[in-house]
């Protein structure tokens, strides 16, 4: 079966507007042309696609189910046309970035607004993971953009840029047991529960690593974290920018241990071949900040 464009096409115009003459004058072609290709179509298929018998010609169900399968086509068409106009205008059709969660979305927002502003036909397509997840997932996904903070395997083809640094502060609820302590040591912290996301990992070189607490309890995010030490649940790291109205506040306690409550990740962002107007607008965001 060689079911062609413009047979589709014919099927869908008679459909919409119900006569020969009308989808004629819809698509511009003589009568003679409409009836050939509705005839060659009805070969094609070897069906039944039309109620001749009555005053007006009519679709029979076969050709109600032919026409189904025909607007599928028409609208493969059309999504690869926009496709064409995409990749003609510079823009990339699709940008995937993955992202550990520890570091901030506001430049990813932000680029989303500007390409949605700029009525830019990319789609920003945004995935969050941890630690040793991203890396994974950047991989999967084979993602233009990745912004990590552990030491990163060597892939082929990245350009890696160091990113600001980035803090994050052992912390507990002022109510918590922990927080009124003048010094905190490695076994008390044992006797309460750590929180975390999806564990830790030895190459960050957190004083928690390895620690034999009473439990651990790993959370899906770094939000979901921080309602649980607000709730007086434990205590955990957590990153500087999540956490500034409640130290202000006093609702958050840096714990004072004596190894240090403060640790300081090196993030970076890789970026893998050339980057379109999105990736280049989000690239300069996460270097610079506060432009």
């Amino acid at each position: 079966m060689n079911v062609t464009l413009d047979q589709a096409r014919t099927l869908d115009a008679f459909a919409r507007e119900g006569t020969l003459q009308a989808a004629a004058k819809r698509l511009h072609k003589g009568h003679p042309a409409v009836l050939y290709a509705l005839k060659q179509l009805e070969q094609q298929t070897g069906l039944a696609l039309f109620d001749r018998t009555g005053y007006r010609t009519r679709l029979t169900a076969a050709g109600d189910a032919v026409l189904r399968h025909c607007r599928v086509m028409l609208d493969a068409e059309r999504a690869l046309e926009a496709t064409c106009t995409v990749l003609h205008s510079g823009w990339e059709p699709v940008l995937r970035v993955v992202f550990d969660a520890i570091v901030p979305l506001t430049p990813v927002l932000e680029v989303v607004k500007l390409v949605r502003a700029s009525k830019a036909p990319t789609k920003v397509m945004l995935s969050v993971d941890s630690l040793a997840g991203v890396e994974a997932r950047f991989g999967e996904e084979q993602a233009q953009l990745m912004v990590f903070v552990l030491p990163s395997a060597q892939i082929e083809g990245l350009t890696v840029h160091k990113l600001p640094q980035l803090k994050a502060r052992l912390v507990a609820h002022r109510s918590h047991p922990l927080s009124k302590r003048a010094r905190v040591t490695r076994e008390e912290l044992s006797e309460h529960v750590l929180l975390t996301v999806r564990g830790s990992d030895p190459r960050l070189q957190l004083v928690t690593a390895e620690l034999d607490t009473q439990s651990t309890v790993h959370l899906p995010d770094f939000h979901s974290k921080k309602a649980a030490i607000v709730a007086g649940i434990g205590f955990g790291w957590l990153p500087e920018w999540l956490i500034e109205r409640e130290l202000a506040k006093g609702e958050l306690k840096p714990l004072k241990l004596a190894q240090g409550a403060v640790h300081v990740f090196e993030p970076r962002v890789a970026t893998r071949g050339k980057l379109g107007p999105a990736g280049s607008a989000l690239l300069e965001q996460l270097l610079n900040p506060l432009k």
